[in-house]
């Protein structure tokens, strides 16, 4: 009897202790999500200045063991070129559990001590009236977060399929065929750092009567970054798509690429930023052609950290104004791109095109460009009044580019593009396209600026230290741009006693 009193006395002991434990992590909860809130809004006024893009939590309302509140995510200022009215809202309707043992975790047996888990949904409005009409009622969405001790939240979010039919006055279906997707975050308590994942199998539009379909299958997006020194999120992402695919769209052939994939890197130094983004094709097609699969790796290093944050800042401005003004857009921002570009020169920035390829049946040709660049002037309206050979040696401190292209490969590329403008005979397309290629050879060799080595068109160019080296042929800067028609006299080698050597070089004649 006095053991059975004193099971129930430390039972009962347990329960006020996790009953008093939850009622005080409800309260501090609702603390930290004002907190986290405001932290929220902050980024958003950095990055969206223009908008007045905010989060709010209204009607908190606290229990025990849960508490129920109302996220609201609103545009105070609209996006007129998004037709989205001032303070349009997005309503979340959340349940959050307390910890430190949330009831929604102790249904699925963690027992890892936690601050809250939330549960939310979509909260239907005129706002969103459209959407779940789309989705039958259905919350397009549903979001599992769980926020630790520390702050930190990792969440799950939902979208569930949605398979919608709209038919227009005149009988015309437009279907919407969605499969859903998993969307994976993780936040710190300041987002300072952050990690994210999509993945959805297939969304598609199509026209059923008129067969036009539109598709995006295998969506795989995913990255990691965090905030740096420079107020700008450094780290690795990736986004990729197993196959795009357009079929029967009226004036359009039918068009598929496989294996679709952008990766960034931003990294940094003490005072630099550096940067690289591939993006590769492994297939494209059109109509029944396989053209083949590409590469592009762009490389941005010793890009000064502090002059690139000035100029994202006026970027992302510049931008967020053209969502919100009826002004041209477009001209905002280029505007603002052509007017802020020399800052991404500042410092001796490096760029890189390495490589460029694209690879068919018949062969593989690769593109490869550095350039590296001296610190621009103070004084930039120096530059508009300066010849090239000054520009050149002011701003570019070396430079070069290696060009290499199969002519089986070449012919085989025209001859297809050839058969996509109507053409019938694929024999007498290759015919011709192989006449184009060795006229284009012919006439690059007579002029010294192409080479072709065992069925491979080339070039090669190189420029460090006032040295020239075109193919096989060294020269200094100027004599390059004189026997090239971008300098006009010898006045500046005969500066430096070099007229004698060149007596006998002459300039190409243009025929």
């Amino acid at each position: 009897m006095k053991k059975s009193l004193v099971a129930v006395s430390v039972v009962v002991a347990l329960g006020a202790v996790w009953t008093g434990a939850s009622w005080y992590t409800g309260k501090k909860l609702e603390d930290r999500l004002d907190s986290f809130i405001e932290k929220a809004n902050t980024e958003l006024e950095k990055s969206f200045p223009e908008s007045g893009i905010a989060w709010q939590a209204k009607d908190f309302k606290r229990g025990i063991f849960s508490s129920d509140v109302r996220l609201i995510l609103t545009i105070k200022k609209g996006v007129k070129n998004a037709d989205i009215p001032p303070n349009e809202e997005i309503v979340f309707k959340s349940t959050i559990d307390h910890g430190p043992f949330p009831i929604a975790n102790l249904k699925t047996f963690n027992l890892i001590p936690q601050m809250g888990s939330i549960h939310a949904e979509l909260e239907k409005n005129d706002a969103l009236k459209e959407l779940f009409n789309i989705t039958n009622e259905k919350s397009l969405l549903s979001l599992d977060a769980k926020v630790s001790y520390s702050r930190a939240l990792s969440a799950n979010i939902n979208l569930i399929p949605v398979n919608h039919t709209e038919t227009k006055e005149n009988g015309e279906q437009r279907v919407l065929s969605f499969s859903g997707a998993k969307i994976s975050a993780d936040v710190n308590r300041d987002l300072s750092e952050f990690s994210f994942t999509v993945k959805s199998d297939e969304l598609s539009f199509s026209d059923p009567a008129k067969k036009e379909t539109i598709s995006f299958k295998g969506i795989d997006f995913q990255g990691n970054s965090e905030k740096g020194k420079f107020d700008l999120y450094t780290g690795d992402h990736s986004y990729s798509i197993g196959e795009f695919s357009m079929n029967g769209i009226p004036n359009e052939p039918d068009l598929s690429l496989k294996g679709v994939k952008v990766t960034s890197n931003l990294g940094e130094d003490k005072d630099n930023l550096n940067i690289k983004i591939t993006y590769s094709i492994d297939g494209l097609k059109i109509k029944d052609l396989e053209f083949g699969s590409g590469k592009l790796a762009l490389g941005m290093e010793k890009l000064d950290g502090q002059s690139v944050r000035e100029f994202v800042q006026a970027y992302n401005e510049a931008t967020e104004a053209a969502l919100t003004t009826d002004e041209a857009s477009y001209d905002i921002v280029s505007l603002a791109i052509l007017s802020n570009l020399h800052l991404l020169l500042n410092n001796n920035p490096q760029f890189s095109i390495s490589p460029l390829s694209w690879k068919n049946s018949k062969g593989e040709s690769s593109v490869d460009f550095k350039l590296s660049l001296q610190n621009i002037p103070e004084d930039k309206s120096t530059l508009q009044f300066m010849k090239p050979e000054e520009m050149i040696r002011t701003l570019v401190k070396d430079l070069s580019l290696h060009v290499n292209v199969p002519k089986a490969m070449l012919i085989e590329s025209i001859a297809q593009s050839a058969m996509l403008d109507g053409g019938k005979d694929k024999a007498a397309e290759e015919a011709k396209a192989t006449q184009q290629v060795q006229l284009m050879t012919q006439q690059g060799i007579k002029y010294k600026v192409l080479t072709d080595n065992n069925g491979i068109i080339g070039l090669n160019f190189d420029y460090a230290n006032d040295k020239v080296k075109l193919n096989n042929k060294e020269s200094n800067l100027h004599q390059f741009l004189l026997d090239n028609g971008f300098a006009g006299t010898y006045d500046d080698a005969d500066a430096n006693g070099e007229q004698n050597q060149h007596d006998e070089v002459k300039p190409p004649v243009t025929e």
